[in-house]
C-alpha cells in the first residue's frame, strides 16, 4: 500500500448496538497488561485491590452440570471463558445504546473460549457465534430456583436464562454461571476461568492505550454504525474502533459471521500495539490503560490474584508469537428451517472443540487468522510440503490429532491452503507499513 499518514475519519454520532467480538477482546488487550506488569509489579500490587472489587464468585449458582476447576494453571492448559454482555445497566446505558427500557435482562452478545496451552507457546481463540442454536442446561437462579433445560435455543439467550430476566450487577453472577454451564455442555471442555466484560469503558481503554493502528482495507460508508472512513493506514481512537467493530452494512456479505472475521482483524491490531507499547519507560501509560482496563471488566476469583495468573499471562506473551495466536469462529451453517440462525456444522465444529480439548493444534482444513491478521488454512502435515507460513507445531507437534475418534480434518470447511503463503505476505507486509515507518 502506498505511505499514508493519519488524517480525519468523518464520522458523527455513536448508535452503540451491537459490538461483537469487541468486548472480547479486552481479554487479550488485559492479558498483555498484565505481561508488562511483571516487570513493574509493584503498579500491579498499587491496583491489586481495585482489580479485587472486580471479582465474581459463581459458586452459589453452581449445578450438576458444570465442571470443577482446578485451582492451580501451573503444568496445564487453560480455557477462559470471556463473555460480552448486552446490558444496559448503570453506565452502559448512557453510551447512546439505549438504557434498560429499551433493552431489557442481559445476554451474552459475544462469547469467546481462549485457550492457552499447556506449554504456554500456541493461543487459540473460538468465537461461538451469537444466534447458534445450543442446548441450554438447567441454571440456578438468585431466589435458588432453577431454568428448564432446553434446546434449540439462541446461545446468547444463556445468561438471560441465568439471570432469569434481570439486568443489575447481581443478575450477572447467576448469569455467567449458565454461559459456562453451556459453553462446557457444547465444547465438552472444562472451562477454567472467565471475564465478563462492560463495554461502557471500552472507549476510554483504547484512549487510554493511545489508539490502535489499523489498516482500513475497503472504503466504507456505513450510515447506521456512523462510520465514513477511506483505505489507508489510520490511528482509530476508542470511538473509530467502536464503530469498525460493529460496522456491517456495504461490507462483505453483511452478514454478522463476515464481520467476526473483520473484527478479529482488529483484535489482532489491538494485540500488536500492546506489544509494540514499553509501559517500563512510560509507567504513566500503563497506570491509565490498567485503570481503564480494570474498570471494564468482572472476573472470576482466579483471575483476581496478581499472583496466581499473571506467571500464566506472562509465559503466553513471552513465548507464542504472532504466528501462533489463533483466531477461529466455530464452524456453523444455515439451518434449512431459518436462514437468520445458525447451527453447529458437524463434525467440524466437533474438531475444533476436541482439538482444544486435548490441548492439540487446530483441525486439518480449518481457517483461522493469526497474530499478524493473516487469513489462513490449517494444512496437512502428511501432504507434500508447501509454501505457507501456518504455524510450526503442525508439523513437529507429536500431539497432532489423530484419527482415533472419527474424522479429524477440517478440509470440507476451506478448498485449500494454496493461498496461506500469499497471505502471510501480504499480512507481513501490512503490518511492516501500518503504522508508518516516522510514527
Amino acid at each position: 500500500m502506498s505511505n499514508v499518514i493519519p488524517r480525519p475519519i468523518q464520522h458523527s454520532a455513536i448508535n452503540y448496538g451491537r459490538f461483537g467480538l469487541l468486548r472480547s477482546a479486552l481479554a487479550i488487550l488485559l492479558s498483555g497488561v498484565l505481561f508488562v506488569v511483571s516487570t513493574a509489579g509493584f503498579v500491579y500490587a498499587n491496583l491489586s485491590s481495585q482489580f479485587a472489587d472486580q471479582v465474581v464468585d459463581i459458586d452459589a449458582y453452581t449445578t450438576g452440570t458444570q465442571k470443577q476447576t482446578p485451582d492451580s494453571f501451573e503444568g496445564r492448559a487453560v480455557n477462559i471463558l470471556v463473555v460480552g454482555t448486552d446490558s444496559r445497566y448503570g453506565a452502559s446505558g448512557d453510551v447512546g445504546a439505549g438504557d434498560q427500557d429499551d433493552v431489557p435482562g442481559v445476554r451474552n452478545d459475544s462469547t469467546m473460549v481462549i485457550h492457552v496451552s499447556a506449554d504456554r507457546s500456541r493461543v487459540q481463540i473460538v468465537s461461538i457465534p451469537r444466534d447458534t442454536l445450543v442446548d441450554i442446561p438447567e441454571c440456578k437462579h438468585r431466589d435458588g430456583t432453577l431454568s428448564d433445560a432446553t434446546s434449540g435455543e439462541m446461545f446468547n439467550n444463556a445468561m438471560f436464562y441465568g439471570a432469569n430476566g434481570g439486568n443489575s450487577e447481581e443478575d450477572l453472577v447467576p448469569g455467567i454461571a449458565c454461559v459456562k454451564s453451556t459453553v462446557e455442555n457444547m465444547s465438552g471442555m472444562t472451562i477454567d476461568a472467565f471475564m465478563i466484560v462492560n463495554f461502557a469503558g471500552f472507549i476510554d481503554m483504547i484512549d487510554a492505550l493511545g489508539g490502535v493502528w489499523f489498516n482500513i482495507p475497503h472504503r466504507i460508508d456505513d450510515e447506521e454504525a456512523q462510520l465514513y472512513i477511506d483505505v489507508g493506514c489510520y490511528k482509530l481512537d476508542g470511538t473509530h474502533s467502536l464503530a469498525y467493530m460493529r460496522s456491517r452494512k456495504g461490507q462483505g456479505d453483511g452478514s454478522d459471521i463476515s464481520r467476526i472475521g473483520r473484527q478479529q482483524q482488529l483484535i489482532s491490531a489491538m494485540v500488536r500495539e500492546l506489544q509494540s507499547k514499553n509501559y517500563v519507560t512510560d509507567p504513566g501509560a500503563l497506570i491509565n490503560f490498567l485503570q481503564a482496563a480494570i474498570r471494564a471488566v468482572k472476573v472470576s476469583p482466579n483471575l483476581g490474584d496478581a499472583t496466581a495468573d499473571a506467571a500464566l499471562l506472562v509465559n503466553v506473551l513471552s513465548k507464542a508469537d504472532r504466528a501462533n495466536i489463533q483466531f477461529v469462529t466455530m464452524p456453523v451453517e444455515e439451518p434449512s428451517w431459518d436462514p437468520n440462525r445458525r447451527i453447529a456444522s458437524e463434525p467440524m465444529a466437533r474438531n475444533v472443540w476436541n482439538a482444544l480439548q486435548r490441548d492439540q493444534a487446530l483441525p486439518v482444513g480449518t481457517t483461522y487468522t493469526d497474530g499478524n491478521g493473516a487469513q489462513l488454512v490449517v494444512p496437512d502435515p502428511n501432504a507434500a510440503p508447501q509454501s505457507s507460513a501456518a504455524p510450526s507445531e503442525q508439523d513437529n507437534n507429536p500431539s497432532t490429532p489423530s484419527t482415533e475418534e472419527g474424522s479429524t480434518d477440517n478440509t470440507e470447511q476451506s478448498v485449500s491452503v494454496d493461498n496461506n503463503a500469499a497471505n502471510e505476505a501480504a499480512a507481513q507486509q501490512t503490518v511492516a507499513s501500518c503504522p508508518p515507518k516516522d510514527k
